[in-house]
């Protein structure tokens, strides 16, 4: 009954389908017509920045050359001389300079307009003796400014922008001295096949264009008062100035419009051969003081491949969808058909996870057991830890030994000296000798505190850890030893600024063994030097420990880290020092390496997790001592 009902529904869920396939496709290509239009638009802008600066360059290149040349003697002469030879030097004075500056051509004209001299003196159609009053740069360069002007030459024929300047004579102006510029070269530069230029004059004519079709054409119709005055100034001669042929024009944004041309291969009595239309995206952008605007008409086969791309895309994507529904379709089919073997799957499941029970039972007794015997380890390693501590201590008995001889045989002395001065009456001699007695008990307090510390059961929680109090509990302890054998140590500065992952007392005790190890290495080394380097390197703080021993006599340095490996002499270590501090590193989240340097002597290197600085209101860390002035 259902399918029956399913197979009515089915052209009405065809057109539907189909109607919403055209929908998708159609905002598609609506969409990626607007994105590619708004990326076509951006490359254009800035190739139409770069066109309207060239114009500009070649422009500003040649703009104050009239002025220059108005300066010259040689011009005012020509504009008072009555004799031919003045005017002839003037001639080939402008010929040598338009010669240097690269121009078209270059004249003078006196104020009635008439040209006294000029570049092509020499050739058939000089200008020597036209009449160019009738230009409008030479009337404002009489009128007493600079003049600028782009139109075709009545005598050549060829297009010039001129530049003009009046010629003084005291305050009065004597004679006009025009450059003209050909402007030809530019379209050679310009040669996008996917852009067309055009540059127009302030009514709209072009006057440059990378079509040559296009020249002297207008983008806009001409009001009729408007092409009567320019053919009645021949700024472009006989040219018909027509319209380009505009059959749509829109509106893209505040920038750019959509134009659509009507074109043909050729042009025949006034007809386009081979119609055809076109569409561009143009964008126009005026240069600065010339009267001139450069357009740019970007062509749309890029947004037209686009739109395709991204159409066919949808199309695509739209069509694996719904086969996609219609699997899905077929597979909840297939799913209620074999429905009825959910039950024994049921039964299958149940039995699963009743042996499931059973075996997790059993790996959490497992689990419960490894944990004790992790415990039972980690409390293995502790008391390891402490024993090596305590071992260390007892090195250091000889060094506190020697340090707390010298204040006691001081407080038996100031002792007897102040029961002399009481027998002699002088009790404030005696009151002096008692209170340095009080002076070298604090002292000694100071000396014994550090080993006190040292010695106690830490926390083993990593925490932020300054490396400076590191230096100095480990220094409070091992100062003597270091300066009894003449040992030259040398830390890294600014140790109280870099603050590490760790647990103070921990490194201290990995730092004292480092210490001491470098120190009975050295013993039989003339010079005994421990040079300490810290460097930082991607959120690591690596501090490395290097003596001036006979270095590492194993082929693997690591294998200093294995228990109960030791070069030492026979009573003076188990070879647990160095295992433990390795180990100890590893559970501080850090690394402790043994490597030859290639100066000579061994390197110890530990690397931990960099830290920030802690708030200094926050209470201090328990271990970190005050340094030790003593040491």
């Amino acid at each position: 009954m259902k399918t029956g009902r399913a197979r009515r529904y089915r052209p009405l869920t065809l057109l539907l389908v189909s109607i919403m396939f055209l929908l998708v496709l159609m905002q598609t290509a609506f969409l990626s017509r607007q994105q590619a239009l708004s990326e076509l638009q951006q490359r254009a802008e800035a190739d139409l920045a770069r066109y309207a600066l060239s114009v500009q360059q070649k422009l500003d290149r040649y703009k104050d050359l009239p002025r220059l040349l108005a300066t010259h003697s040689s011009l005012r002469q020509a504009l008072k001389a009555t004799d031919a030879a003045q005017v002839q030097r003037t001639n080939e004075y402008l010929q040598q300079v338009n010669a240097i500056i690269g121009a078209a051509d270059s004249y003078l004209m006196n104020a009635a307009g008439i040209t006294v001299a000029a570049s092509n003196w020499y050739k058939p159609n000089s200008f020597v003796g036209l009449d160019f009053s009738f230009r409008p740069y030479f009337q404002d360069a009489l009128a007493g400014h600079a003049g600028r002007y782009f139109a075709l030459g009545t005598t050549s024929r060829k297009r010039g922008y001129y530049f003009s300047w009046p010629v003084h004579d005291e305050d009065r102006v004597i004679g006009v001295v025009v450059v003209k510029i050909d402007l030809h070269e530019i379209e050679q530069d310009w040669n996008d096949p996917l852009q067309d230029i055009a540059v127009t004059d302030e009514d709209g004519i072009i006057v440059i264009s990378t079509r040559p079709e296009w020249k002297f054409h207008a983008l806009r119709a001409l009001p009729r008062a408007d092409l009567q005055r320019i053919l009645a100034s021949l700024r472009y001669l006989d040219h018909p100035l027509s319209a380009l042929q505009v059959v749509k024009r829109e509106t893209f944004n505040d920038h750019a419009q959509l134009i659509t041309l009507l074109e043909g291969e050729r042009i025949s009595n006034g007809a386009l051969d081979g119609v055809m239309t076109r569409e561009y995206l143009l964008l126009q952008r005026p240069v600065p003081e010339t009267g001139l605007k450069v357009s740019v008409m970007a062509r749309l086969k890029p947004v037209q491949e686009s739109v395709l791309q991204a159409v066919v895309l949808a199309g695509c994507i739209y069509l694996a969808l719904v086969l996609l529904v219609l699997f899905l379709q077929a597979r909840w089919r297939m799913v209620r058909e074999r429905q009825q073997y959910v039950q024994e799957l049921q039964n299958a499941r149940d039995a699963l996870e009743t042996r499931v029970a059973e075996r997790t039972a059993d790996l959490s007794s497992t689990n419960a057991r490894l944990l004790d015997e992790m415990a039972q380890h980690r409390s293995t390693q502790n008391e390891l830890i402490q024993t090596a501590k305590l071992a260390v201590l007892g090195q250091m008995a000889a060094g506190i030994n020697h340090e707390l001889n010298q204040p006691l045989t001081a407080i038996r002395n100031y002792a007897d000296n102040a029961a002399a001065f009481l027998r002699l009456g002088k009790p404030e001699r005696a009151e002096t000798n008692l209170q340095e007695i009080a002076g070298l008990t604090e002292r000694m307090a100071k000396i014994i505190h550090p080993l006190k510390e040292f010695s106690r059961q830490s926390s083993g929680q990593p925490c932020p850890t300054s490396l400076k109090a590191v230096r100095d509990g480990a220094m409070s302890i091992m100062y003597g030893r270091l300066d009894q054998k003449g040992v030259e140590l040398i830390w890294p500065p600014h140790l109280e600024q870099v603050f590490v992952l760790g647990d103070t007392l921990r490194l201290e005790q990995v730092l004292v063994n480092l210490l001491a190890n470098a120190l009975q290495a050295m013993e039989s080394s003339d010079e005994k030097r421990i040079e300490v380097t810290l460097e930082r390197r991607e959120g690591r703080v690596r501090l490395s420990v290097h003596d001036s021993g006979p270095g590492i006599a194993v082929d693997d340095p690591q294998r200093v880290f294995e228990p109960f490996y030791t070069t030492k002499s026979s009573g003076q270590g188990l070879g647990l020092g160095l295992s433990i501090s390795h180990r100890i590193m590893e559970n501080l989240g850090g690394s402790l390496t043994a490597a030859n340097h290639p100066r000579g002597g061994a390197v110890f290197t530990l690397e931990l997790p960099a830290v920030a600085q802690p708030d200094p209101k926050q209470p201090e860390q328990p271990g970190q001592l005050p340094p030790n002035e003593d040491a």
